[in-house]
């Protein structure tokens, strides 16, 4: 049964930054429209072909025939201040036969005419929530850390799939937080699995990870970690796609150099690495503790704060300094040292074996010392 003009909306008010959820809930709007009016007729506002205010005299003039009209705004938050004003005033009225689609974006960069704060005050959002024909949904981008939270909530209502929690952790491990990035890979995801089966680690590999750059700050991550069959997999990645020895070198650097700054820092501060390491210390305590540890190791500044998952926490960088003495911090940044000058130099050649053994040794390090004797 379809739905009748009452039920349906007549306004709708998105805000937001998250692209995804605004135009899966504008699609699905519109869809219920059509459902009942077949011949329903778009029209969306386009700067470069119409001004603003001959796009609101169309709106409220009947149409010759009394068509069914859906009218989309798609960037409030660029309409200049008469702009949002003339907008506001038309919503006031319940036109008839018109259905309207408003989406502002949040966090709008600066020297946008108008920013989502602006927005809500303009069109006296507050007010406009308690009116029955108008309908407001805020979608904002999680926080990084929630993405794969929103990932579990969001697919079934997407493509009608699930994802297991460790599942989506794993996308967004490879892919990023980025909504519209991870989106377009969920689409070709998609695309590759029966109706209803769930999405999984194998297609995730078959479909994204198959085909995405591997890049350096990985290879440092892995060999932080000790993981050699993983750091010579990103290795091949490397060579297959232009490698950059300068560039790799002193990626890996800069994360051992930091490993071993951690290190120095949390033995001067035993109470602050007990927070952090700890698995019952509450999230509030762990990100001040991540903080303060970013700042010491000189990989956030004070201004940071928002960044201390993503750099800290979601990388376990504080983990992969425990698997490293210090002296075998030492050493291997005078193996990178040595390297990256021979390469400078011309006295070694970065090709894929030297860099090979270059992993080689800084994973099996401990071992590399006692065969040494140092």
């Amino acid at each position: 049964m379809s739905e009748t003009n009452e039920t349906i909306p007549k306004i709708v008010i998105l805000t937001g930054d998250d692209t995804v959820g605004k135009e899966h809930f504008r699609n699905s709007y519109i869809d219920r429209i059509n459902n009942t009016y077949p011949e329903l007729i778009q029209k969306r506002y386009d700067s470069s072909s119409q001004s603003f205010i001959t796009f609101m005299e169309e709106m409220i003039t009947p149409s010759l025939f009394q068509e069914v009209r859906v009218f989309i705004i798609t960037h409030a938050h660029t309409l200049s201040d008469s702009e949002l004003t003339l907008l506001n005033k038309n919503l006031d009225y319940d036109i008839p036969d018109v259905f309207l689609v408003i989406e502002g974006q949040s966090g709008a960069k600066k020297g946008t005419s108008a920013s989502e704060g602006k927005i809500t005050k303009k069109l006296q959002l507050k007010k406009r929530g308690r009116v029955s024909h108008i309908e407001i949904q805020d979608f904002s981008c999680p926080p990084e850390y929630k993405t794969a939270e929103w990932l579990v909530s969001n697919v079934p209502s997407l493509f009608s799939r699930r994802i297991a929690k460790e599942d989506a952790e794993y996308l967004v491990d490879l892919v990023g937080s980025g909504l519209d990035l991870l989106y377009s890979e969920l689409q070709k995801i998609n695309i590759n699995l029966a109706p209803k089966a769930p999405i999984e680690r194998d297609v995730i590999d078959k479909v994204v990870g198959a085909t995405r750059p591997m890049t350096p700050f990985e290879l440092a991550g892995a060999l932080g970690e000790k993981k050699l069959p993983r750091a010579l997999e990103i290795v091949d990645t490397l060579f297959s796609c232009g490698f950059s020895a300068p560039f790799v070198i002193s990626a890996i650097y800069r994360h051992f150099w930091a490993l071993l700054r951690i290190r120095k820092f949390l033995e001067a501060n035993p109470a602050l690495a007990k927070i952090v390491l700890s698995s019952s210390s509450n999230y509030q305590q762990r990100n001040e503790a991540a903080f303060e540890v970013g700042v010491a190791s000189g990989l956030l500044s004070k201004n940071d704060k928002r960044r201390v998952y993503p750099v800290i926490i979601k990388s376990n960088i504080i983990y992969h300094a425990k698997r490293f003495k210090n002296r075998e911090l030492r050493e291997i940044i005078r193996w990178l040292r040595e390297f990256d000058v021979g390469v400078k130099t011309g006295r070694v050649d970065p090709n894929q074996y030297e860099i090979q053994m270059l992993c080689y040794r800084i994973v099996r390090v401990e071992q590399v010392l006692e065969l040494a004797g140092t």
